[in-house]
């Protein structure tokens, strides 16, 4: 190249001012990316943070309302095996109330039957009487004709 050592000084002094002012320049941008990369860094910790807080919020209002829901169940769950132990005595009350009841029917139709079947007895008895007066006669009214031929 033609230039004189003084301009090709100058020219090299020019090129490492511009190299330098670039570096400068790179090096501003690379701080202010950093310093723009940690704001976000920050920012998105502290949106983390609010939706974790969000997130126990909700799940302590889960628990809470499962809580309620399982009491309510227990409760619910209480009541009908009360009702259920209520139902199994009125049970045991209706059949022992039943059976003292077929009892009595029992009873009640023995009772008649034994005088169905003594009236009937007698009857029995007063029809062979019957029968026997009858045939006591009967013999007399033939005894009577016989001594009256």
């Amino acid at each position: 190249e033609g230039l004189v050592p003084k301009q090709k000084a100058n020219k090299d002094e020019r090129e490492k001012e511009k190299k330098d002012k670039n570096e400068g320049f790179l090096q501003d941008i690379r701080e202010e990316t950093e310093k723009k990369i940690d704001a976000l860094k920050i920012q998105h910790l502290i949106e983390l943070e609010k939706v974790k807080d969000t997130f126990d919020v909700k799940l302590l209002e889960e628990k809470e309302n499962l809580r309620k829901d399982l009491e309510n169940v227990t409760i619910t769950k209480n009541k009908a095996n009360e009702k259920i132990a209520q139902l199994n005595k009125q049970i045991v009350i209706e059949r022992g109330e039943m059976f003292v009841e077929q009892q009595k029917n029992s009873k009640h139709l023995e009772e008649e039957f034994r005088l169905k079947e003594d009236l009937l007895n007698q009857s029995l008895i007063q029809i062979e009487e019957r029968e026997q007066a009858w045939e006591d006669e009967r013999a007399d009214v033939l005894r009577e004709v016989q001594r009256l031929k």
